[in-house]
């Protein structure tokens, strides 16, 4: 090739790297804010908050965090879809969007269509648990238990066609029992109720059922991963009773379409460092969450490859919106 023709290219090629670094630092130019579709105090909750500051920090402007929850995560997307699309917000989305996809068809937004991926963030374990006045001690006696009294227990979840729903409703299927659901508008609400006595057991996230566990308030039955988890050892897997049952929640970012990519790239990057720091990874492992960044493609894979997951478990169980 002509040596010309070679520091042509190679002088385009700086040009251009230089002009994603000036428009990188140009962005943001005003606060950032990042819709929550969850109540405070829950999974996606726990996972954004040690790092907003953080992320102020390395943008140069504040990040504010905004709760929405309602309509399963529904209601934050759609505050985020009606958003100017100048790179300034983004929103926080797990499985239960990836479920409502199919659940609710009259959503108002297609989640691939109206939104971009910017990157996963965390992978938290969930955990079976019941009132301890349920005469059962492991998932075996629950199985056993509720096919014994069909349609007697009841199961509470954050909402209806959220990912505690859905997995409960997947138990239900796997181990043939028949069990009323009890949607509340938020877990914290729901575990109120478990402990009470209201409700008689349900499926959420372990490290918000942690210390209820541990001061005998709830009695844990198993977790939904592959093993046992470090942070609950003496908790069997669900999947020791129930073939094929291995289910974990997610949580990760997306901002509305049209965002500007250089907006994209940069929160990406910046997340994805954040994510690897250690005082990051040990705070999320306490919590049982496991950091996992990503970039933007390889969590637009998730996405869509949990959307036609979710599809067909809907469709298979035959599962409705209370």
């Amino acid at each position: 090739m002509n040596l010309n023709r070679i520091v042509s290219k190679v002088g385009l090629l700086f040009v251009c790297c230089w002009a994603f670094a000036v428009n990188a630092q140009s962005w943001p130019t005003k606060p950032v804010k990042i819709i929550l579709p969850f109540a405070a105090g829950g999974g996606g909750d726990t996972v954004m908050r040690p790092i907003a500051q953080k992320l102020s920090e390395a943008l140069g402007q504040q990040v504010i965090l905004e709760n929405l929850p309602g309509v399963g995560g529904a209601l934050g997307m759609r505050a985020a879809i009606r958003t100017p699309t100048d790179g300034h917000t983004f929103v926080m989305i797990s499985n239960t969007h990836a479920i409502i996809e199919t659940l609710q068809p009259n959503l108002g937004y297609t989640t691939l269509k109206d939104f971009v991926p910017v990157t996963a963030m965390g992978v938290f374990p969930l955990i079976l648990v019941v009132n301890p006045a349920l005469p059962v001690k492991t998932t075996q006696d629950l199985i056993a238990y509720a096919k014994a009294n069909p349609g007697k227990l009841n199961y509470a979840s954050s909402g209806s066609g959220t990912i505690y729903h859905l997995i409960t409703e997947q138990f239900k299927y796997l181990t043939g029992t028949n069990m009323v659901h009890v949607p509340y508008k938020s877990s914290a609400v729901a575990r109120t109720d478990l402990i009470s006595g209201q409700v008689d057991l349900m499926i959420d996230g372990m490290a918000t059922m942690k210390p209820f566990v541990e001061n005998g308030r709830i009695r844990a039955l198993g977790v939904t991963s592959a093993g046992r988890n470090p942070n609950m050892p003496n908790v069997p897997p669900v999947v020791e009773a129930v073939q094929g049952f291995v289910e974990e929640a997610w949580v990760g970012m997306m901002a509305p379409a049209g965002t500007p990519q250089v907006a994209v790239d940069r929160f990406s990057a910046e997340i994805v460092k954040l994510l690897a720091t250690p005082e990051i990874r040990k705070f999320y492992a306490d919590q049982g969450t496991i950091s996992q960044g990503s970039t933007p493609a390889a969590f637009g894979a998730v996405i869509k490859a949990d959307i036609d997951k979710w599809a067909q478990v809907i469709k298979v169980a035959q599962v409705r919106v209370d």
